[in-house]
């Protein structure tokens, strides 16, 4: 054997050797690439469901926050109502004994 060929053919080697490395690499690459776009997709469901659930919950407490100022509102009304009749039964007893 010459020595060009044997250059060749440990070169032609060394060549296929860096490629399989540099393949192997690649997919490694590319099997990450694909996992993370799949993990980016599933993590962009998770913060859209979170927040309209957020959402969801600011509408609940704001319904509720209604609802409990209008009940208070009655209450106060009533309240009123009644030391108004107080007020009047006070001012009727006072003109009455005088």
């Amino acid at each position: 054997m010459d020595p060009v060929s044997l250059t060749l053919t440990v070169a032609g080697s060394v060549i296929i050797l860096l490629l399989s490395i540099l393949g192997f690499f690649l997919a490694r690459v590319i099997t990450d690439v694909k996992d993370n776009t799949t993990e980016i997709g599933k993590n962009k469901g998770r913060i859209e469901l979170v927040e309209q659930q957020q959402i969801n919950d600011t509408k609940r407490i704001e319904e509720m926050t209604q609802l409990e100022l209008r009940v208070m509102s009655s209450k106060v009304g009533d309240l009123a109502d009644n030391v108004n009749l107080f007020v009047t039964a006070l001012a009727k007893k006072g003109l009455g004994e005088s």
